[in-house]
């Protein structure tokens, strides 16, 4: 049971990371009838001041699809989406907007072994897609153009879901449940007992570490995950509502550009908090890493970088040469990446169980990947979940 004596707070269950898998991760638990508390801070009101630790779901914009390069992440990306109109219907938060996922690449070169990835992996687990190439490819999606050679899949379930929205509408289904929020980041744990920002110390049975890339940034267990935290950049391409109007066929993208050495992503225009609509682009191919707290801190209170912004500007510009951009903006933003290339969701010692690693992917299968927490937090098997991994976690060396 939760409470509290002589300014301590007393819980069963813990979960330390208000993010998109901490939140998803309570509420599971919440559902599954665990006394749960679910800590970490709100959204600064203030960037530029705030002392952290920031979180990178602070965003109106991730892609979702089931398609992926590995088949892990299709199966936790399907599984999560076939909750998304449920998490929605019950929360009453819509976060979800179905307009078509593609990801395209080359048939030849260095990175045809991207395309094969995912062609591959639709073709295994039987997902609905369609494959488009030249001309069909340039008829159906003419606000796109790929390079020659480019082969893509396109997957009607994917689009874009509002991460905002998104760990709202489960924190408000995990609170329903009876989870409750502490709305502090914890600073130090020893065991079961952990110290909030406040100076409150809470006592918990159970503990589940959710904290995104500050797992390995600054570390709330014994030994550093294995967990490399790049610094990234963002571009919002602002355009007007008869722009973004005559966009609504786009369909979220992720590709290879000419000679490009990694895959991009591009999402079409969302109307942002602000009331305009922005389409939002990214992805790099070298970045700094962070390898601790104030550094991650220092990176999230600026714009990101100039340069790689324009080097982004330039590919959206090459991809899409009749977009009609009134302004661009840069933002930063940061990827956490396992050494296995899947999560982290794994049950240490002492009734700690470490939930992190979204390598990128894992805004859209959040839900899922929360769960697992929630199976492993409650001594599960990850053997019986038929993922086809164990979503063990690795450790630096000591």
């Amino acid at each position: 049971m939760i409470g509290r004596t002589a300014g301590v707070e007393r819980a069963d269950m813990v979960v330390v990371g208000r993010g998109l898998m901490g939140t998803a991760c309570a509420r599971h638990l919440a559902e599954a009838g665990c006394d749960v508390v679910l800590v970490g801070p709100d959204e600064p009101a203030e960037r530029t001041t705030h002392e952290g630790p920031f979180g990178s779901f602070h965003d109106a914009g991730r892609i979702t699809r089931s398609i992926a390069h590995d088949p892990v992440w299709a199966r936790l990306s399907t599984r999560s989406i076939a909750r998304y109109r449920d998490i929605e219907r019950r929360s009453g938060i819509a976060f979800y907007t179905p307009c078509g996922g593609m990801m395209a690449g080359p048939v030849q070169g260095p990175m045809s072994g991207f395309t094969q990835g995912f062609l591959s992996c639709a073709a295994e687990l039987g997902l609905i897609h369609e494959r488009l190439e030249g001309v069909a490819l340039a008829g159906r999606f003419p606000m796109f153009d790929l390079p020659e050679g480019t082969v893509a899949a396109f997957d009607p379930s994917g689009g874009v879901i509002d991460p905002r929205a998104m760990r709202r509408a489960e924190e408000a289904l995990a609170v329903a449940a009876g989870a409750r929020v502490i709305a502090h980041h914890v600073t130090g744990r020893t065991g079961g007992s952990l110290t909030l920002a406040d100076g409150t110390r809470l006592e918990a049975s159970r503990v589940v570490l959710a904290t995104g890339g500050w797992a390995a940034a600054a570390p709330l267990t014994a030994r550093r995950p294995a967990l490399r935290v790049f610094l990234r950049t963002i571009v919002l391409a602002e355009v007007a509502e008869v722009e973004a109007a005559r966009l609504a066929a786009m369909p979220s993208l992720i590709w290879v550009p000419e000679g490009g050495e990694t895959d991009l992503y591009l999402l079409p225009p969302i109307r942002y908090p602000d009331g305009r609509f922005y389409l939002k682009i990214g992805g790099e191919t070298e970045s700094p890493e962070a390898r601790d707290g104030a550094v991650l801190n220092d990176w999230f209170r600026t714009d990101g970088s100039a340069d790689a912004g324009r080097g982004l500007v330039a590919e959206l510009r090459r991809v899409m040469p009749g977009l009609d951009i009134r302004a661009t903006r840069t933002g930063a933003c940061a990827v956490s990446f396992t050494a296995t290339g899947h999560p982290y969701a794994a049950r240490l010692a002492d009734g700690v169980t470490l939930l992190t690693g979204g390598n990128g992917a894992g805004a859209k299968c959040a839900d899922e990947i929360g769960r697992l927490g929630a199976v492993a937090a409650l001594g599960g098997a990850m053997s019986a979940e038929g993922l086809g991994t164990d979503f063990a976690a690795r450790f630096d060396p000591a």
